[in-house]
């Protein structure tokens, strides 16, 4: 089942005039606003200060609090907790708000949180985008985006999924180069630049092994 993609318009178009910052994490193969499935929730940003607000606002907007599948994970290094998703009973909608970029330790998966350099440039160069499908919402930037959708392959899912590397590949021409190693070092360190050579060579399928392997630091 796919939820009505107008539903999914109108929610990033009540978020944009809600006088609060989010930003939509990501979008894969373009799943918003057409191809969204139920039961697949919407991962946004936001700020922790902005909570309160934030229940409020999905209150007024028919959305209800209901508890989060990962609230009793274990959080490290100042990660706020997953507590609460927002659901729609009627266009069924599910929103996933978090308060920082995140990770999964490849210890016990515990949540931990990129550098605090990356936090910050998550909201200092946040992006406006304006699909031809009348959707638009506020995105990291190309250089952030590029970094989560990497570490979220290597410490969340173990492996790039195919959406992800058909996204990884269209944004690598947008990228700087520069500033993207910059922070890939703060969290690969000494295997970023072998990381951003298999990236280059398409070389995805050992990638996550070749990481978890690496001894070279």
């Amino acid at each position: 089942m796919i939820i009505d993609s107008a539903a999914v318009v109108e929610v990033f178009s009540q978020l944009n005039s809600f006088q609060r910052p989010y930003i939509l994490l990501r979008n894969i193969d373009n799943e918003l606003p057409d191809n969204l499935k139920y039961g697949k929730d919407i991962d946004i940003l936001i700020n922790k200060s902005d909570e309160a607000s934030f229940k409020e606002f999905f209150k007024k907007i028919g959305y209800n609090p209901i508890k989060h599948p990962l609230a009793n994970n274990v959080f490290l290094y100042g990660v706020d907790r997953f507590e609460y998703m927002y659901a729609n009973k009627n266009n069924h909608i599910l929103i996933d708000p978090c308060f920082q970029l995140v990770c999964r330790s490849l210890n016990a998966g515990e949540w931990i949180p990129l550098d605090q350099i990356i936090q910050e440039s998550a909201w200092h160069n946040r992006r406006f985008v304006e699909q031809n499908n009348n959707l638009s919402y506020w995105s990291l930037s190309y250089d952030d985006e590029f970094i989560t959708l990497i570490a979220r392959s290597i410490f969340d899912k173990r492996t790039f999924a195919q959406g992800y590397i058909k996204r990884i590949e269209e944004i690598y021409s947008l990228i700087s180069l520069d500033n993207v190693n910059k922070k890939m070092n703060l969290i690969f360190f000494k295997f970023t630049p072998l990381l951003l050579q298999l990236i280059e060579n398409r070389e995805y399928s050992d990638l996550v092994d070749r990481y978890i392997k690496f001894k070279d630091y």
